[in-house]
């Protein structure tokens, strides 16, 4: 039974859900891929825990419910090279390092994992968005998957390959990436006031702690600068056009002074899904990317059209012209995005560490 530990950054809703999944898998991981999964350390903002012999399945449920029940962990987390060189010291030969975060300037310990010659997953968008010149060592490095980039567990990157594996050249990329943005154009069509749509879809967790991560369609340009790039299109960030849904002078408010003021682009908003009604369309916020350049924004689409009522992301290509491939469906929620980062780990259990699936 091959033995991989894992080193998990996260352990919000996307780590926490991993977690069970990893536990309540093992007999399947067991069965399919005689491989076991041990969790050697997990982190969270503040702190982390590290046991080098990997954590019980009790011990994992303990640390779910502490962190569902607002705890933190209690040792003084050290930079992410030193855990990895406590794994290595450990003798830790097999290993994964999870990012489920969203957080900056992680390329150093990413790079060090490689060094040891250890293997990553990320859900975490960041370092594939960068300055091309950093991203492009990873966006193509068989040792690191990060499938839960874009679409959540959908098999949006894997598809993406495979069109590139086939010799099918992609000429343009499109989608309703944000299921928070398409959430609020649904409330706006429906009648709703901007900023009513906008306190609901915080209220559920929709969208980001500061709602204007999302509103400033920055989530989505980094989906799209992966996807681009993935397709053989080496684009940098000032090669998109993205439109923000609230004006310059509102980005330094405080985010309760921001939510307050929401109020005030109600009128614009509603003008505006009132003006594509017109024409037989409605408002959806979508990003586009071609060789040359992209675009991330309010567009109108026809009304009763997939484009306006799915979550969806399409690949027009040699073979798909008109309709293009187009892979459509929920693509968002926890459990989905940590179904994607476990179907990355067991890829490289069966690629990279030689784990050998069983066929029922």
């Amino acid at each position: 039974m091959k033995q991989i530990a894992i080193i998990l950054l996260g352990v919000g809703g996307v780590g926490r859900a991993l977690l069970r999944q990893i536990v309540r898998g093992r007999d399947i991981f067991a069965h399919r891929n005689q491989c076991q999964f041990n969790l050697v350390a997990l982190t969270d903002s503040q702190g982390w825990v590290w046991q080098p012999t990997g954590f019980t399945d009790g011990q994992l449920g303990e640390m779910i419910a502490h962190k569902e029940a607002g705890g933190h962990f209690p040792g003084l987390r050290p930079p992410i090279q030193e855990m990895l060189q406590m794994a290595q010291d450990a003798g830790l030969r097999d290993l994964i390092l999870v990012d489920v975060t969203a957080e900056a300037g992680l390329e150093p310990a990413l790079n060090r994992a490689l060094e040891l010659g250890y293997t990553a997953v990320l859900a975490n968008k960041k370092p594939f968005a960068g300055p091309w010149q950093t991203a492009q060592s990873y966006l193509h490095n068989p040792r690191v998957r990060h499938e839960s980039t874009v679409g959540g567990g959908q098999p949006v990157i894997a598809t993406l390959r495979y069109l590139r594996d086939t010799g099918d050249p992609v000429h343009h990329i499109s989608g309703q990436m944000s299921g928070t943005l398409g959430f609020l154009c649904q409330q706006i069509e429906s009648g709703r006031p901007f900023a009513d749509a906008l306190a609901e879809a915080k209220s559920k967790g929709y969208t980001e702690p500061d709602p204007r991560e999302d509103l400033g369609g920055r989530d989505v340009l980094r989906k799209l600068l992966i996807l681009g790039r993935l397709a053989g299109w080496p684009l940098e960030e000032a090669d998109f056009t993205v439109e923000s849904l609230y004006p310059a002078e509102m980005a330094a408010l405080s985010v309760p002074e921001f939510m307050a003021a929401a109020a005030t682009l109600n009128a614009t908003f509603a003008q505006r899904m009132q003006a594509a009604a017109a024409t037989g369309h409605t408002l959806r916020f979508v990003g586009e990317v071609t060789p040359q350049g992209g675009f991330v924004g309010l567009k109108p689409v026809p009304q009763n059209s997939p484009q306006a009522n799915l979550k969806y992301i399409s690949f027009q290509t040699d073979h798909y012209q008109s309709p293009p491939l187009m892979i459509a469906g929920q693509g968002a929620g926890v459990a989905m995005t940590a179904a994607g980062v476990l179907g990355d780990m067991i890829g490289l259990a069966r690629e990279v560490y030689g784990s050998v699936e069983t066929r029922d």
